[in-house]
């Protein structure tokens, strides 16, 4: 019957060559997309890069201030302990002190009660010293030997 006419040929090439368009973009299109992406990829690159070395330049400035601060904190917690042993040091003589200081004056009671029962026994039973030969019993605690612990209290 009859054959095709070079009309219809035409139109399977053209149709062809549109379906070919559409599969495939031309070598130009391919190159520009690829050569943005790069583009692309490389300034996102430069932007993790930026803010890598930022963050790098915080973290260094952060560790920087914390060991500032922790010298600080050092010195503080040195002078605390100094003190405090300055403090305990104090304490213990103090303590030293009011111990001796209880004895005496433990011992100034008696010799109160002692003066106070010789009182009552009369002005003239009561043995001063100094007179006619007589002389109060010395009292051990007012002993500079027994008194004095520590050489600054004598």
């Amino acid at each position: 019957m009859a054959s095709p006419g070079p009309g219809t040929a035409s139109t399977v090439t053209s149709s062809s060559a549109g379906s070919e368009a559409t599969r495939a973009p031309p070598a130009a299109l391919t190159e520009e997309r690829n050569r943005k992406r790069k583009e692309s990829n490389r300034l996102s690159a430069q932007r993790s890069r930026a803010r890598k070395l930022l963050q790098v330049d915080e973290l260094e400035a952060e560790a920087a201030a914390l060991r500032a601060r922790n010298c600080a904190v050092a010195a503080a917690a040195q002078e605390a302990a100094r003190r405090c042993a300055v403090v305990q040091a104090e304490n213990e003589l103090l303590h030293a002190r009011a111990l001796e200081l209880g004895a005496r004056l433990e011992s100034l009671a008696e010799l109160i009660q002692y003066m106070d029962a010789a009182a009552a026994m009369g002005a003239s039973s009561i043995p001063l010293a100094g007179v006619n030969g007589n002389a109060l019993p010395q009292q051990p605690i007012l002993q500079t030997e027994l008194y004095c612990n520590y050489s600054y209290y004598c």
